[in-house]
């Protein structure tokens, strides 16, 4: 049975950057002949210069089904993702921003990874920054993100979106992006702590390569000028969200530590100053999230980036993963 997978490009705007990225996909090695795929591009630009621009250049990946458009009605990178999903017509998502760029055997190294990892419900790599001063290094995974080797499989707590693949049903189960709290930013983050909690962990291949573009045009990241603010209010709203507030939290603590550290003693000030900046959303969001917590049933009562922390239920969720990732592996392989 050949592999089908459909890959959602989340965009807005950065036309010239987002018509690189799917052209670097459409030129994969084995496309079309070793796997079927489809590319959906879910698209917030308020005008149609992107969507111009894309099907002057991909109108004939569009005539034979390998290439599809839409436009969500409400604005988010959760929302294009979840829509492009919903629109998806195989077993197989990928996830690629449209600030990335694969490599010629990327999307064949994601196959072979799922294929081999039976653990897997969802699969990264090796995240590199390309161009800019940090041209080279790891964007993720970063020295804070841990990982767990067990046998020839290596667990990570943590998948921040950039390129990500999974299953359908899987991304289904587990109830897609959160378009309520963090549709513009931290849905990597949120969504991963929910997929250890449903039974589904989460693998790091170094074998699956792909590179983040640095300082790309029309980018609403080269926008912001104090990013930390954003870093300050979602560690705020997660540990909210997943009762990390009280408690032994060690990792939790680390992790703060590193996004803060760089700014030396201003660093406690800047968590203060971002969750001030960002009091009103954070204020409207806690009703949302208390009406989620009523609503959560979580098969692995894990904490968000404690995922480690207790080897008796990280061991019990992995243990079980490949009985229950098993039937939809079946119809994806």
């Amino acid at each position: 049975m050949i592999t089908k997978i459909s890959i959602v490009v989340p965009c807005y705007k950065r036309v010239k950057q987002t018509l690189k990225t799917i052209k670097m996909i459409f030129a994969s090695d084995g496309w079309g002949t070793l796997y079927k795929a489809e590319v959906i591009v879910a698209d917030v630009t308020p005008d149609n210069s992107l969507k111009q621009a894309l099907f002057q250049k991909f109108g004939e990946k569009a005539e034979k089904n390998e290439f599809s458009y839409i436009r969500p009605k409400k604005s988010g990178i959760s929302t294009n993702k979840n829509i492009g999903a919903k629109k998806a017509k195989f077993p197989i998502l990928v996830f690629c921003d449209s600030d990335m760029e694969v490599e010629k055997n990327t999307i064949m190294a994601t196959i072979k990874a799922l294929k081999e990892h039976k653990k897997a419900a969802a699969i990264t790599g090796n995240i590199v920054w390309r161009g800019g001063e940090n041209n080279g290094k790891f964007d993720r995974p970063r020295k804070e993100d841990r990982m767990v080797k067990i046998r020839k499989t290596i667990f990570i707590e943590a998948i921040y979106s950039r390129y990500v693949a999974t299953y359908k049903e899987v991304f289904q189960a587990v109830g897609g992006y959160d378009e309520k709290v963090f549709n513009m930013r931290g849905e990597g983050s949120d969504m991963s702590i929910r997929s250890w909690r449903a039974g589904y962990p989460l693998v790091y291949d170094a074998s699956i390569k792909a590179h983040h573009v640095a300082n790309s045009s029309d980018s609403i990241a080269l926008g912001i000028k104090h990013p930390e603010w954003g870093i300050a209010k979602d560690l705020l709203l997660l540990a909210y969200k997943y009762d990390i507030l009280g408690g032994d939290h060690k990792n939790f603590v680390q992790t703060v530590k590193a996004n803060f550290d760089k700014f030396g003693a201003s660093g406690y000030y800047k968590i203060i100053e971002g969750i001030g900046k960002n009091l009103d959303f954070i204020t409207k969001s806690k009703k949302e999230i208390e009406s989620q917590k009523k609503k959560m049933k979580p098969k692995h009562d894990f904490k968000f980036l404690e995922i480690f922390s207790n080897k008796a239920l990280y061991l019990e969720c992995i243990n079980k993963a490949e009985k229950k990732l098993d039937k939809i592996r079946k119809k994806a392989f």
